[in-house]
């Protein structure tokens, strides 16, 4: 096959950016990646991520030596090593009740990942070009132009927006399109805790859990992130040929918790929405007034924070492609900038690397056409738009259903999707 003289212009580094990239690597299509950012430490490690469902499909579409060094990314590799296995335990917050669990799988079929640890390795031979913010694009026949708030442009052939939930270049595409504003408030916070500190919650699941309170419809999830085991000390060799010692690796795990509260009038006894405190210390001290309210060991994993310590927070958001959307001309969204969804189901990331696979199925083939027109690659991206608008749509729905349930204890039964199988394709499209 042919090699496109002009290159794939792809808007953003995250993880489906960087899967695209490497997938036009090992196909020989050329490709210029660009990331607003200056560099993958400049938002620190980020979330923790579950893939499970899109696993064959990563594989498939990276280069095999390097999907062999994905447990680089684990949050716990001496756990995986050991054969624990998380079963996703949901609790009551209130009463520290098991209320429902997953079947236990392989890591083949599903790991926790850290995102930043999983983009520093998909990042692998990958060039990107940052702080390269989009500004606008315009178009031709056979080409598109992409200009950054730098004053620089770049011309290809096609311009792929991974550009996240607030995607500028979906902005640009479908000013009509707005993101949805969920009446629900989160706070997320890193905590570290030594293994003597760890042995309790690892006695509950080694990577994750999450529970809602019967009481008053609080939410909290918490996640490891890092393991000591995940680090080893190693020598390097100075100028003189000496062994120097670098140091020493981490000797706590260090772990994510996030709790969530609904907007709206009469939750926790106020008349007015909880809305977010203005400082660092009100966030601490509404996490705290939470967390007097839930049953062990949840309340003393919460009580245990420190006034010093950061609490971000987010506003809940997602996006709900059209049925029957259709961008224009050589312009396509992939990812979050398609199909953002609440974290509430953790299937983000998934439906982002099989946007991908969609896009190898249907597109690829045509970029390597040497007689390929545009009218070949406009039918070619009206088939990918429509395979992932038909998987990722009952998606986004079925993550804004579980946001809902789960701060509303009454809605929470085997078959809310806060509960559900994960699954690529759902049968059900939720009505929220």
């Amino acid at each position: 096959m042919a090699t496109p003289k002009s290159p794939v212009l792809i808007v953003g580094a995250g993880v489906s950016g960087l899967v695209l990239a490497q997938y036009l690597k090992k196909r020989g299509i050329p490709y210029r990646l660009f990331e607003r950012d200056s560099n993958l430490t400049t938002r620190g490690i980020g979330w923790g991520l579950t893939l499970h469902w899109s696993l064959p499909d990563l594989q498939s579409l990276l280069p095999a030596a390097l999907y062999e060094r994905l447990p680089e990314a684990y949050v716990d590799r001496g756990a995986v090593d050991r054969g624990e296995s998380s079963r996703f335990p949901f609790y009551d917050l209130s009463t520290g009740e098991l209320k429902a669990a997953t079947p236990k799988a392989p890591h083949s079929e599903r790991i926790r990942v850290t995102r930043g640890r999983l983009r520093k390795l998909l990042a692998t031979d990958v060039h990107i070009e940052w702080s390269k913010s989009f500004s606008s694009y315009t178009l031709t026949e056979d080409s598109v132009t992409v200009t950054f708030e730098d004053g620089t442009q770049a011309k290809g052939c096609l311009l792929v927006a991974c550009d996240g939930g607030q995607s500028r270049v979906r902005r640009a595409l479908f000013p009509d399109l707005e993101r949805y504003k969920l009446p629900v408030r989160t706070m997320g916070l890193r905590v570290e805790y030594s293994p003597q500190e760890m042995k309790p919650i690892h006695a509950m699941d080694p990577f994750f859990m999450q529970a809602a309170a019967s009481e008053n419809d609080t939410f909290m999830y918490f996640s490891v992130l890092d393991a000591p085991k995940n680090h080893k000390r190693r020598t390097k060799t100075n100028a003189k040929g000496k062994a120097k010692k670098r140091p020493a690796p981490p000797r706590k795990y260090s772990c994510q918790l996030v709790v969530s509260w609904p907007s709206r009038p009469g939750f926790f006894g106020s008349p007015e929405p909880i809305e977010f405190p203005a400082t660092n210390a009100g966030r601490v001290e509404l996490l705290r007034t939470f967390a007097q309210t839930w049953a062990e060991p949840f309340r003393g994993m919460a009580l245990g924070v420190r006034g010093a310590t950061e609490i971000k927070t987010l506003e809940m958001y997602d996006c709900v492609p059209p049925k029957g959307l259709r961008s224009s001309g050589r312009v396509v969204l992939m990812g979050d900038a398609m199909h953002q969804m609440t974290m509430y189901r953790g299937e983000g990331a998934n439906h982002a690397i099989v946007d991908v696979q969609d896009f190898a199925r249907s597109v690829a083939d045509v970029l390597l056409q040497p007689d390929a027109s545009t009218g070949d690659l406009r039918d070619a991206l009206d088939k990918y738009e429509d395979a992932v608008v038909d998987r990722s749509r009952p998606g986004v729905l079925a993550a804004r259903r579980a946001c809902l349930d789960a701060h509303e204890w009454g809605r929470i039964d085997e078959k809310s999707p806060l509960l559900t199988r994960r699954a690529m394709k759902l049968d059900i499209e939720y009505d929220c």
